[in-house]
C-alpha cells in the first residue's frame, strides 16, 4: 500500500465514516479501513426521520429511490405496559433498505477513498510528526503510517479507547433484532416500554418482504428471554405469524454524561456513534453521523482541523444533551405517564 504516509485514515465505513470520506478535500491521501463489508448491512430498523433526511439534503447526499422501500410509516404508535397507556403522532419516515443504502454510501466515499475492508485497528499511537495504525487482518498484522485520523468506527470505538484511555467512554447495550414474515395492513412504526423487559424500548418497522421487531438492553443477563417475551407481544398484538427469517445484534452507544461526547483532539478526530453522537432517547444516530463525519472530512482543509470540527460539534454536543433531557422523562416510567398525554415522540 506504499511506505509514504496517508493525509488521513479513516476508521469506520458506516455512515460517519463515509461521510467524511466523501467531504475530504480534493486532493488528499485518504484510507478508509473498516473491520468488517459495511454495503452487507447491518442490525437496524432503517428508518429515516425528518432531521436525518435534511442533513442529507444539506450535505448534498441525494437518497436515491432505490433504496427507499414501502410502507413509510406516517404514523407512530406507543405501548406503554407500565402505564396502560397508548400514544399515537404523526412522524414522516423515509424507510430504507439498510444494506442498500450503506452500499450506496460507501460507493460514494470509494470515489474519493481507497478502502480496506475485513482489517481492525489493534494500535494506535504517535510516530514522529503522525500516527502509526497497527492493524489486524486474514493477511496479518501491518503498521501503516498517517497524519491524521478520524475515528469513525461506532459504538464501543477501538480508536476512542487507544487514543483517549483516560476519557470517559459512553455505556453501550446491546440490540437485537429479527425479521419476520410481513403482517397485511401494517403501515405505521410501533414502539413498546415495559421496564421489567428493558429499560430501554421496543419496536416494530414494516418492510416489503416483512416486519422487523426489535429490542435494546443494558443488562445482558437474561437478554433472550426478555426478548422472547418482547417477540411473543407483538406475534400477539400485530398478527405476526411464521419463522424468524433472520435475527441480528449490534452494540448501541448511549450517552449519558456530557463527558461521554467527546469531538477527540490534536491528530485524532471522532465522529457519529465513536464520538457519542447518538440520541439517547431514540437511538437515531444516523443525522448525527453524516453531520459529525462531513465536518470531520471538510475540517482537513483548513490549517487547525480540530479547531474547525469543534465549532459544528458543539452544537451536536448541545443537541444531545436536550436528548439526554428527554430520555431521562420517556425511560421513567412515573414520567412517561404523563409524557404520554402529550403529543411527543421518543
Amino acid at each position: 500500500m506504499g511506505s509514504e504516509p496517508w493525509d488521513v485514515v479513516i476508521v469506520g465505513g458506516g455512515a460517519a465514516g463515509c461521510a467524511a470520506a466523501i467531504h475530504l478535500p480534493a486532493g488528499v491521501r485518504a484510507l478508509l479501513v473498516d473491520r468488517g463489508d459495511p454495503a452487507a448491512g447491518r442490525c437496524c430498523g432503517g428508518l429515516l426521520n425528518p432531521d436525518a433526511q435534511r442533513t442529507l439534503a444539506q450535505r448534498g447526499l441525494a437518497v436515491p429511490e432505490t433504496v427507499r422501500v414501502r410502507p413509510e410509516p406516517q404514523v407512530v404508535h406507543a405501548l406503554d405496559l407500565d402505564a396502560g397507556r397508548t400514544q399515537t403522532y404523526r412522524r414522516a419516515y423515509w424507510n430504507l433498505d439498510r444494506a442498500r443504502f450503506d452500499a450506496w454510501l460507501l460507493g460514494r466515499a470509494a470515489e474519493r477513498v481507497t478502502l480496506r475492508l475485513h482489517a481492525r485497528v489493534v494500535g494506535l499511537r504517535t510516530d514522529g510528526t503522525g500516527l502509526a495504525v497497527g492493524l489486524a487482518s486474514a493477511d496479518g498484522d501491518e503498521t501503516i503510517r498517517t497524519r491524521r485520523v478520524i475515528g469513525a468506527d461506532g459504538a464501543g470505538s477501538r480508536v476512542r479507547r487507544l487514543a483517549f484511555p483516560d476519557r470517559p467512554a459512553p455505556p453501550v447495550m446491546t440490540a437485537i433484532q429479527v425479521r419476520l414474515p410481513p403482517a397485511a395492513g401494517l403501515d405505521r412504526h410501533e414502539v413498546l416500554f415495559a421496564s421489567r423487559l428493558t429499560t430501554y424500548y421496543a419496536w416494530a418497522i414494516p418492510k416489503p418482504d416483512g416486519v422487523l421487531v426489535g429490542a435494546a438492553f443494558s443488562r445482558l443477563q437474561g437478554m433472550r428471554d426478555r426478548f422472547a417475551e418482547i417477540l411473543a407481544h407483538f406475534r400477539e398484538r400485530l398478527d405476526l405469524a411464521g419463522e424468524e427469517r433472520e435475527r441480528s445484534a449490534r452494540r448501541l452507544t448511549r450517552p449519558e454524561r456530557a463527558s461521554h461526547v467527546l469531538a477527540g483532539s490534536g491528530r485524532v478526530l471522532l465522529a457519529g456513534e465513536a464520538a457519542g453522537l447518538v440520541s439517547p432517547s431514540s437511538g437515531e444516530g444516523l443525522s448525527f453521523a453524516v453531520e459529525s463525519g462531513a465536518a470531520a472530512g471538510a475540517a482537513l482543509s483548513r490549517p487547525e482541523p480540530e479547531v474547525v470540527y469543534r465549532r459544528t460539534f458543539e452544537p451536536l454536543a448541545k443537541r444531545i444533551g436536550r436528548k439526554r433531557l428527554k430520555a431521562r422523562v420517556i425511560f421513567s416510567p412515573t414520567l412517561r405517564r404523563w409524557a404520554l398525554r402529550l403529543p411527543w415522540c421518543p
